[in-house]
């Protein structure tokens, strides 16, 4: 039986609540596995079964866990933040948190571009390079990103594009300095699913975006489809009006 301190002033569904929590932070209750059913935690804590629930909505309600019907309550995948306030390296941004970042190529070619690429990108000719990328992030697989440039940026096929994208157009002088970003919903394809480890037509995010130069000239655009279940965007808000 776990030790609940039935002489602080402390109530006892948040003592509960505490310990869950820490078991689900040392390991002990793994993310996306299922914790022990009511019954079993009663008697793991020799409480009531109204004061375990109330633990467990305590926990619920912060998303450490999650209630599945007719399957019971589980741990919650760890989210992995990304603060759109920030800057535009997804390696660094990542690995200044303390994520290890690791990318796949998923291929990487000219071709004949889509009328949205000739508007987007002003470009003179009808074809693009484009480069396609599968995201880790503590080797969870986060997101699958197509990017498209003008063909003067073909010389991007001589490098290794499994590094920073940021910092292969920087060492050719190419700066990012703003950019426009949508987000929407979309679902997953069944290659999708299959590289995110999702579930085939699941709810997935689409991001696009288009990047600038200092000149405000279109450097490429990016279609990025991500993984929710690991992904949560933050923004910074602030009243103009004060």
């Amino acid at each position: 039986m776990s030790k609940i301190d039935r002489q602080t002033a402390i109530p006892m569904y948040q003592q509960i609540a505490a310990d869950i929590k820490n078991k689900i932070q040392t390991g002990e209750y793994k993310e996306n596995t299922k914790i022990p059913t009511e019954f079993e935690l009663e008697k793991i804590y020799g409480v009531s079964r109204i004061t375990i629930r109330k633990a467990l909505e305590l926990l619920v309600d912060d998303e450490i866990l999650v209630r599945k019907q007719r399957m019971g309550t589980f741990v919650m995948p760890h989210k992995i933040s990304w603060n759109l306030n920030n800057n535009f390296s997804f390696s660094k941004v990542n690995e200044q948190a303390g994520h290890t970042v690791r990318t796949e190529l998923l291929g990487a070619e000219l071709k004949k571009a889509r009328q949205s690429d000739i508007v987007k990108l002003n470009l003179n000719d009808d074809m693009i390079l484009c480069v396609k990328r599968l995201r880790f992030v503590d080797e969870k697989p986060i997101e699958i990103e197509e990017l498209h440039f003008s063909r003067k940026f073909a010389f991007l096929l001589m490098e290794d594009l499994t590094r920073s994208l940021h910092d292969l157009l920087t060492k050719h002088g190419v700066w990012m300095s703003s950019g426009i970003k949508s987000i929407s919903l979309c679902y997953a394809t069944k290659e999708e699913a299959i590289a995110l480890n999702t579930k085939e037509a699941g709810g997935l995010l689409l991001i696009k975006n288009i990047f600038f130069d200092n000149d405000k000239k279109a450097i490429f655009t990016a279609k990025e489809v991500i993984n929710a279940e690991h992904f949560e965007y933050n923004i910074n808000l602030f009243n103009n009006n004060e």
